[in-house]
């Protein structure tokens, strides 16, 4: 599905005119003496990137004196100026997510799970600190992809790349080159050592799509108890009419409480948490559109007729990214959530949790969440001057901004992942290097949940758990939804600029 920035939506009644004086007074007043030394792409792009901010971010009064950074005649890295002027207070960075790309096409392809890839996820620990080593562990791995199509699977591990040792220096490959050879070992965990084996793999990075959903079953307690599991990754747009299916599934084998692995989660669409929502939420508060969420925006946008209130509902029309769907007859009848959160737990996954705790009791249980509580917009630039009813410059029209618009809070006011993340009710560490698959009753977060809900573990089945000493290694790669929760516009939004 396209997601698209619905120019309809924007209903300017009286100043059309307004962005493109503002910019013209812009270039005018900030524009130092001397000659240009700007190309024309970096001159136009920092005119689009300014010109998004002033309208669109949350934080657009806090950062009003710094858009001069954006000066079109003077700058010539708008991207790292971007970065460099979003809202701080002091040395903490507030917003660590609004960003400038120069590759909207391929940004937009990343948030709809169409990448280059290898179809797994590495988690990467640093072993030793002196030399840089490092192994990777397989966290899981999607359907249909070379990773899968290898035989690699949750728990193995990996110690060199392409007959070399892995390193600080080398572990990107895992994630960027176009193909690699593995080595692969395991854990003992009775020694807490690597130990090599002789296992090669090897695979070539393909253009794919990742389904999210990883795994999702009905797990039989005993005495007529079942609960469900759903592990999934990232909320994009074309999961949903499987979602439904799999929600309906639970409803028609009696589901009353749900295991929601939301572990490996870093966000996505708010149209998508809003669908699961609506499953998930108890059926009075859905037949009552009650209050899911509220969206709390600049006074601009908030002044233009831009609704904060976001209900439960069955209907989701959205025209902009080829969506029509109901949830009728699709909600679980839910009394209970477990949620299990990391710290690779972000945005739509911390929003969709919050969003739930008011209506029925939620367990969270894992490590703290990354904290992301704010909501943000693809922008293109052909949209942004479609809206000025002026051509882009050629230059910059494959430009876009990914830029927060709003803070989010459920129906009680609160945000629970803000500012540091969602706190688990039981605090259990993901441990990827034991040898055992998501769902599997044994794997340690699951377990948990499953402890709580009265399963009985006895000794002699329990797997001995890892104590992982190393570091993760930081700065590792993530997926390109990674802590961004996406708004579309309803169509009933209009924007009205008034002087």
């Amino acid at each position: 599905m396209r997601k698209k920035f619905n120019l309809k939506l924007f209903a300017i009644t009286c100043c059309l005119g307004l962005f493109s004086s503002c910019t013209e007074e812009k270039i005018n007043t900030d524009q130092s003496e001397g000659e240009r030394i700007t190309t024309e792409e970096q001159y136009n792009a920092n005119i689009f990137a300014g010109t998004s901010l002033e309208i669109f971010y949350y934080w657009n009064k806090e950062i009003s004196n710094d858009l001069s950074k954006l000066n079109p005649e003077t700058n010539t890295d708008p991207i790292t100026t971007v970065n460099e002027i979003r809202y701080h207070e002091g040395d903490t960075e507030v917003d660590k997510w609004t960003m400038l790309t120069d590759d909207f096409e391929s940004f937009n392809s990343s948030l709809e799970g169409v990448t280059t890839t290898y179809g797994y996820q590495p988690i990467t620990y640093l072993l030793d600190e002196s030399t840089g080593q490092c192994v990777s562990a397989v966290a899981y791995v999607y359907q249909d992809s070379p990773a899968e199509k290898a035989g690699l699977k949750r728990g193995d591990i990996i110690y060199a790349i392409d007959g070399k040792p892995l390193t600080v220096n080398n572990y990107t490959d895992l994630f960027y080159s176009s193909q690699i050879t593995l080595s692969l070992a395991t854990y003992d965990a009775t020694i807490n050592m690597i130990v090599p084996t002789e296992q090669t793999v090897t695979m070539q990075a393909v253009e794919m799509y990742e389904n999210p959903i990883l795994c999702h079953k009905t797990i039989d307690l005993g005495n007529g108890n079942k609960i469900g599991y759903l592990a999934y990754s990232s909320f994009d747009l074309n999961s949903i009419p499987e979602l439904i299916e799999i929600c309906k599934g639970f409803k028609a084998e009696g589901i009353k409480k749900l295991v929601l692995d939301l572990r490996y989660n870093g966000g996505g669409y708010v149209i998508t948490e809003n669908v699961l929502a609506s499953m998930f939420a108890p059926q009075e508060a859905v037949d009552a559109k009650a209050v899911f969420e509220k969206e709390d925006y600049n006074e601009l946008l908030t002044a233009s007729g831009w609704s904060s209130v976001t209900r439960f509902t069955t209907t989701f029309d959205y025209e902009s990214v080829g969506l029509n769907i109901s949830t009728e007859g699709a909600n679980i009848g839910l009394e209970h959530i477990y949620a299990l959160i990391s710290g690779n737990t972000a945005s739509a996954s911390e929003a969709l949790i919050g969003g739930l705790m008011p209506y029925m009791p939620t367990t969270v249980i894992g490590e703290q969440s990354h904290g992301k509580y704010c909501t943000g917009i693809p922008l293109s630039s052909t949209e942004l001057y479609e809206m000025m009813e002026k051509r882009v410059p050629n230059a910059i029209k494959n430009w876009g901004i990914y830029v927060m618009i709003s803070i989010y809070m459920n129906s009680e006011n609160e945000t629970p992942c803000m500012p540091n993340g969602l706190t688990p009710d039981i605090k259990a560490t993901d441990d990827p290097m034991q040898p055992v698959q998501l769902g599997d009753e044994n794997e340690a977060l699951l377990r948990v949940a499953l402890e709580k809900e009265g399963k009985q573990y006895p000794e002699t089945n329990a797997l001995s758990r890892s104590i992982i000493p190393w570091q993760k290694v930081k700065g590792q790669p993530q997926k390109a939804n990674f802590g961004k929760r996406i708004l579309l516009p309803a169509a009933d939004r209009p924007i009205t600029f008034k002087k």
